[in-house]
């Protein structure tokens, strides 16, 4: 696929989940097992992370993207390997997706901030970063957090498939409702005009 067509397409992805297909392809129903816990956890957090948006609560918004993170890359190691437990500190987990021979494409160009923010076992990490820059790693974190999540697929491929089918029958539904809706519209204006 040329980077044109990915471009145009990926405001597709949610409609059409092309890319979640080939990510499920991956993995096997075990690994899916293994990873489900942690991507749910991880899943909570971000959702809750997002949704705190005052000045009040950015350290606690940052505390839960570290444990988003640290719980998705878990959720990586999990899906390579059911021997190996998975990592037991953020430090550890950063270190041990660092070292994977395979790096995954499409990081975000502020993996890096996010990482030294999150790659470290200190329990205040995140309160003491300066809140002039506590926002630049805020963003930086919301697109770091879901690009790891983006990794892991707990999907089936039926899933994805109902899904697929599900989103696209309701766009299909909005847009005749949305095409109904601008003739009825226009049918009234031209009802209305003076002859």
């Amino acid at each position: 696929m040329t980077t044109e067509s990915a471009s145009s397409s990926s405001w597709l992805e949610p409609l059409l989940l092309r890319e979640a297909s080939q990510r499920a392809e991956g993995f096997s129903d075990d690994a899916r097992a293994r990873m489900n816990p942690w991507v749910v956890a991880a899943q909570a957090r971000f959702r809750v992370a997002r949704e705190l948006r005052d000045p009040e609560t950015q350290a606690v918004a940052l505390g839960l993207l570290k444990e988003a993170a640290f719980f998705a890359l878990c959720a990586l190691e999990v899906s390579v390997s059911a021997d190996e437990p998975p990592a037991s500190s953020p430090q550890q987990a950063w270190r041990r997706f660092d070292e994977r021979a395979e790096k995954p494409l499409g990081a975000p160009e502020q993996l890096v901030l996010v990482r030294s923010a999150f790659g470290t076992d200190d329990a205040l990490s995140v309160d003491r970063v300066p809140s002039h820059q506590a926002n630049e790693l805020r963003l930086a974190a919301e697109a770091s957090v879901a690009w790891l999540l983006s990794l892991v697929e707990v999907r089936t491929l039926p899933e994805l498939e109902r899904a697929r089918l599900i989103r696209v029958a309701l766009a299909a539904v909005g847009l005749v409702v949305i095409a109904w809706g601008l003739v009825a519209y226009w049918l009234s204006l031209t009802a209305i005009e003076p002859r």
